[in-house]
């Protein structure tokens, strides 16, 4: 059985359209190529030579490959998907390349989709200090892995949530309403949480409006300040959602003296 390479016995092998279309982000363009064996024996297709072509060029005279693992009987036709990967912050257009078998080139046209991909990290912090008005800053890195500059966006609002909110309220619910009916219980459970829950986090990010530039990386600071009502003896924890990510927080109650005789878990 003959293997077709991007190096050998590519003259063996035959595509049937004329112009094959990649379509896609850079990373996971998508198509498909139609085959046949014009030769009296099986072949098996491992990768074909793709080397660019036309006005628009990712690097001048730069080679590639895409990539199969098919079995083709002689005189079979077949299609088969195809994906194939260029550097994530390649700029959206049209780029012309080709597949050379034998004397037969045929064109293969990558159109690259506009996309916007940020990541970050780390994604979770951990501080300490629950009293009202305490202002923690989280550092991220943020890196822009699309192919279209990314403006840093400001956050809008956050929330934090005592974790012991849900067990506190139903507890002190059905402690002192036992004995009543489930509506007063179901009311006492109500306001406890109303009584307890913290207001929306104020929240900015000191680098809001900034540019970055496809694969480039830039620090951000991430204030957040403690709500008026938050309580310095709990815990809190948040949920931060930056673009399509979300950034973790965990703030921890801080006592100056942990053998407070003063300090009661509420």
């Amino acid at each position: 059985m003959i293997t077709v390479t991007s190096n050998n016995h590519q003259e063996r092998l035959g595509i049937l359209e004329e112009e094959i279309i990649l379509n896609g982000p850079p990373s996971n363009l998508q198509g498909s190529i139609q085959f046949i064996n014009r030769e009296s024996d099986p072949i098996r297709i491992k990768n074909l030579g793709l080397a660019e072509d036309g006005k628009r060029d990712l690097n001048a005279g730069a080679q590639s490959v895409l990539n199969f693992a098919f079995r083709l009987h002689p005189g079979e036709r077949k299609r088969e998907p195809v994906s194939h990967q260029l550097p994530p912050n390649t700029p959206p257009g049209t780029y012309e390349h080709y597949i050379m078998l034998g004397n037969t080139k045929h064109k293969v046209k990558m159109i690259v989709q506009p996309t916007i991909e940020v990541d970050l990290f780390p994604s979770e912090f951990t501080f300490q200090d629950t009293s009202p008005g305490t202002t923690h800053i989280a550092i991220v890195t943020l890196t822009n892995s699309g192919n279209l500059p990314f403006q840093v966006p400001n956050l809008k609002h956050a929330a934090t949530l005592d974790m012991d909110l849900l067990c506190r309220a139903f507890g002190k619910g059905f402690r002192e309403c036992g004995e009543d009916g489930l509506k007063s219980t179901l009311d006492e459970v109500t306001k406890n949480i109303k009584d307890n829950l913290t207001d929306w986090v104020d929240i900015s990010v000191d680098e809001c409006g900034q540019i970055v530039q496809p694969g480039e990386s830039i620090l951000l600071h991430v204030n957040f300040i403690m709500p008026k009502n938050s309580n310095p003896k709990r815990d809190y924890e948040g949920n931060f959602r930056f673009w399509d990510q979300e950034i973790s927080i965990n703030v921890k109650s801080h006592r100056e003296n942990i053998n407070d005789e003063n300090y009661e878990k509420q």
